[in-house]
């Protein structure tokens, strides 16, 4: 897959294009990308039309955290078969850009669009005026054809973003996951803790420290399925400040995997959350600890084997 950053650095044509901010890649998303992918299939360039950060970040100065991290993004889109993702700098003078010009000016002459995939809730442009009406307008005019995705329904609501963001925020993971893709996840390299887990405690565990930019679950335990250059493990990670250790504190995820114990600093590994255990908990010792995240290892073996995981 081919990444864009910058806008001067692209120039396409004959492209089925995917318009959106596509946080979450969750299942109302597949539904767009499976429409790229039947035109690929016709020798068509499927790209995919996005922003290098939340719109609100600089329209509000906002600090609009990211289900996924750009480059969590980048590699869970390159696994659906796409061939370009263009992730166009949102500044302020791009979010003045009228809807008409953003369509003539970006899509069809940069991007060289002649299909245009969106959802029926889309928004564009300046103060997000542009909307299906107007590309139903334009299609005529421009002569590229628009598809027109609806609404997701599933398990009692509508898939959107702000769904699974609500639901991560309260640590229903399991829920979160059946509106995804895939399983949320963290990505990222190993790095140097304090060696307490394997040498005081006894087990080994492997620290990620996540893109600020990224939305977590609220601190605790979790079930989790690490893969580590496409061998793929179970374990239990925590988020959060590891509040009975000593010293700095800063967010991390800190993961026992299962059955492993290999030196993997600086590798990057993807640790995908399955099920939510317990909050983050401060023990009165280290030997409190150690006895706790044993029970957390054991339960997390018998979630594994009743999901049919292992």
């Amino acid at each position: 897959m081919e990444y864009i950053h910058q806008t001067e650095n692209f120039q396409f044509h004959n492209s089925v294009v995917a318009l959106g901010k596509f946080d979450g890649l969750h299942k109302g998303h597949q539904l767009i990308f499976d429409e790229l992918l039947k035109y690929k299939k016709q020798g068509y360039q499927t790209v995919v039309f996005s922003f290098d950060r939340p719109p609100v970040n600089t329209l509000k100065s906002e600090n609009y955290h990211m289900i996924y991290s750009k480059e969590e993004k980048e590699r869970l889109l390159a696994k659906k078969g796409l061939d370009v993702l263009i992730e166009h700098p949102f500044t302020k003078e791009f979010s003045k850009l009228s809807p008409r010009d953003f369509v003539t000016e970006i899509l069809i002459k940069k991007v060289g669009m002649k299909i245009l995939v969106v959802g029926d809730d889309c928004g564009f442009g300046y103060k997000r005026q542009g909307n299906v009406e107007l590309l139903q307008e334009m299609q005529r005019e421009y002569d590229f054809k628009l598809i027109v995705i609806p609404k997701l329904e599933l398990n009692g609501g509508i898939v959107s973003s702000s769904r699974v963001r609500s639901l991560l925020k309260e640590a229903r993971i399991e829920e979160a996951n059946r509106l995804l893709t895939s399983p949320f996840l963290v990505y990222g390299p190993v790095v140097k803790g304090n060696h307490m887990g394997k040498d005081v405690l006894g087990i080994p565990t492997a620290n990620q420290i996540p893109n600020p930019e990224k939305l977590l679950p609220p601190n605790g335990v979790y079930v989790s399925r690490i893969t580590i250059r496409d061998q793929v493990y179970y374990g239990i990670s925590n988020i959060g400040v590891k509040p009975t250790i000593e010293g700095k504190k800063h967010m991390g995820v800190e993961t026992y995997i299962l059955d492993f114990d290999k030196n993997i600093y600086h590798k990057p590994i993807s640790v995908e959350l399955l099920c939510f255990k317990r909050p983050e908990m401060k023990f009165d010792s280290l030997e409190r600890l150690s006895k706790q995240m044993k029970e957390d290892a054991d339960f997390a073996r018998e979630w594994i084997k009743k999901e049919g995981l292992m």
